[in-house]
């Protein structure tokens, strides 16, 4: 009988414990202003399960991201998806953000976009809804313009924010 009580107490409290977690959902990016190449940089670092979630879930197929069987057109399918969930307006103007490549750390997909012909940046135009059709997802940005650094957080609720330099 006392047996059954720590059991039963042990199932209680793993249960109780796993309601009480939440698994944190948040991509950290990098934006900088490069005026020698008269373009923007762009890092953004997401975690590679959601993002492999984020694109089964879309496009019907398992990627298995950073792994041995990656498939093949695992870059063309996050270039897609990229391109209808993340913008920017420079000063105003819809720019084309090229993803120009890939590279896993840990459980961390870091991805390289760059954003070309900028002779200045008055303004940045974030808009960023990745993941946020399965998660409740946050997206820190980071920008460094000329050295002026400013930051912007973009959530569910409030998916695009605006930077005056």
């Amino acid at each position: 009988m006392k047996k059954i009580r720590i059991l039963f107490l042990l199932m209680l409290f793993a249960t109780l414990s796993s309601m009480a977690l939440h698994k944190f959902y948040v991509s950290v990016n990098q934006v900088e202003f490069v005026p020698k190449k008269k373009a923007l940089e762009i890092t953004s670092r997401i975690f590679i399960d959601d993002i492999d979630f984020a694109l089964e879930k879309k496009y019907g197929k398992k990627l298995y991201l950073g792994t041995s069987k990656e498939s093949p057109e695992s870059l063309d399918f996050l270039k897609k998806y990229f391109k209808e969930k993340f913008s920017i307006k420079v000063n105003g103007q819809q720019k084309e953000i090229i993803l120009l490549g890939k590279e896993v750390e840990d459980n961390v997909l870091i991805c390289y976009f760059t954003v070309k012909e900028i002779e200045k940046v008055t303004s940045l135009e974030i808009k960023d809804t990745v993941l946020m059709e399965i998660y409740d997802q946050q997206h820190i940005f980071h920008t460094t313009i000329l050295g002026d650094k400013k930051s912007l957080l973009l959530t569910t609720g409030n998916t695009q924010g605006l930077l005056n330099y």
